[in-house]
């Protein structure tokens, strides 16, 4: 019994020398025992609470249906969702053995007779010989084959022609998808339109189209309207860059004026007028890019040379009542010795009438020189019979704001003149298309 006992007691003391140095190795630093054990696997990251990651596992990519052995969930869903290959919108018909039909009749069989042809193998660099032959290019025709407008990876083709019917006309043509299509399209009317510049004019990238059209209403009366248009990537269309079309008696031109890298659109103002434009203003007007579109941002006019042109600038300044602007001009044309005529007979109205707004300007303004004008325009004019109509108009607004004190009741004198004597209005309405058109209520308007 005694022996038993002792056996237990030195079990029981093995176990707890074992115990004992199991708990001091455990206590030491890593060794070299450990060094062999597999890393600790890193738990997959849990999703955002409330989102859901969803992947159509496709059979044929040897992935489970239930996605037993996958070691990550976001390896099903990136292998579900690989991108697919982008569609080759630039790949455009080859050279083929395509014809073109006879000269088309009208602007729309012109259009669908080009596109045709293209789509049907016909090489671009023909299309020029193309439009000779139809005798549509004339002098100021093109086409061009050499760039990129919509940014695809291709050149477009940018044509202008004059096309039958129609008249001038702008297209441009993209091949998308393997076929040629209209993207673009401007009827001008009369010669083809002819291109500007086909440059980054604004520095964004993409090129743009300045391109204008000769028109002529009559002999005396032809002008440039010129157009700039870009393409828009978030529209999928070509866009203008103006808020309208650029007229002009000379073609614009393009230049860096401030050094900015911006390109501005320069128009020369060389003409002073003819017999149906009446006078007009010589200089130069600069338009520039203000971040979405080109505005007219600088104009430089010469002196004026007639005295209507000081006079319409006073009126201008008359009818939106900056009257401190309207009164030294009118004393400007007063006094020059340097103006021309620009008809023969304004010497015997023209003064008379510069008085009589001149009058109407500083009643309305309480200027000090209200009486001098008045009795300046009788001593210029003392035979009330040969009178200029001005004179009469000078008299009537005089002697009611005098009575009145009101400018309204003095011009419901004044406008019974113009109604019994509508030269008034009609000496006014002598200059052209491009001058000002007076109402009776202009004359007048308080």
């Amino acid at each position: 019994m005694n022996e038993a006992l002792k056996s237990v007691t030195t079990l029981k003391r093995l176990l707890s020398l074992s115990l004992l140095i199991g708990l001091l190795a455990a206590c030491q630093p890593d060794g070299a025992s450990q060094q062999n054990l597999p890393p600790t696997p890193i738990p997959f990251p849990t999703m955002t609470p409330g989102r859901l990651i969803q992947g159509v596992l496709p059979e044929s990519e040897g992935i489970p249906l239930d996605g037993v052995g996958l070691a990550n969930p976001a390896t099903a869903v990136a292998l579900a969702n690989r991108p697919t290959a982008t569609p080759d919108y630039g790949s455009c018909p080859g050279s083929g053995n395509a014809s073109l039909p006879a000269k088309p009749t009208n602007g729309r069989t012109t259009l669908a007779a080009v596109v045709t042809y293209l789509t049907n193998g016909g090489v671009p660099a023909t299309l020029s010989n193309t439009l000779s032959n139809w005798e549509l290019l004339g002098a100021t025709g093109a086409v061009r084959t050499d760039v990129d407008f919509t940014g695809e990876g291709t050149p477009d083709i940018l044509m202008t022609y004059d096309a039958p019917d129609d008249g001038g006309t702008l297209s441009i043509l993209s091949c998308i998808a393997g076929q040629y299509t209209s993207l673009y399209q401007t009827i001008t009317g009369t010669e083809a339109p002819q291109i500007v510049s086909v440059d980054d004019m604004n520095a964004d990238g993409r090129p743009d189209i300045l391109f204008d059209s000769y028109m002529c209403n009559d002999t005396d009366n032809c002008t440039y309207r010129t157009q700039l248009i870009s393409w828009q990537p978030e529209d999928g269309r070509f866009i203008s860059l103006l808020n309208g079309p650029i007229t002009g008696s000379q073609q614009p031109t393009i230049s860096d004026v401030d050094n900015d890298r911006i390109q501005e659109i320069v128009v020369r103002l060389t003409d002073d007028g003819n017999a149906s434009t009446g006078p007009l203003r010589t200089g130069v007007n600069i338009y520039d890019w203000n971040g979405s579109n080109y505005v007219l941002s600088i104009v430089q006019l010469d002196p004026p040379q007639f005295f209507i042109q000081i006079v319409q600038e006073a009126d201008r300044n008359f009818a939106r009542q900056e009257m401190d602007k309207a009164i030294p001009l009118y004393k400007q044309a007063l006094d020059s010795t340097s103006l021309r005529y620009w008809l023969n007979d304004e010497p015997t109205y023209l003064k008379s009438y510069i008085y009589y707004r001149m009058l109407l300007a500083q009643a309305y303004s309480d200027d000090d020189g209200l009486l001098t004008t008045f009795q300046t325009a009788l001593a210029a004019y003392p035979d009330a019979n040969t009178a200029p109509v001005y004179i009469a108009m000078v008299n009537s607004f005089w002697n009611g704001y005098q009575v009145t004190n009101n400018l309204h009741s003095a011009c419901l004198e004044v406008q019974a003149i113009i109604s019994a004597r509508p030269e008034a209005v009609g000496y006014l309405n002598r200059y052209g298309s491009r001058s000002p058109v007076m109402t009776a209520q202009d004359l007048c308007p308080f």
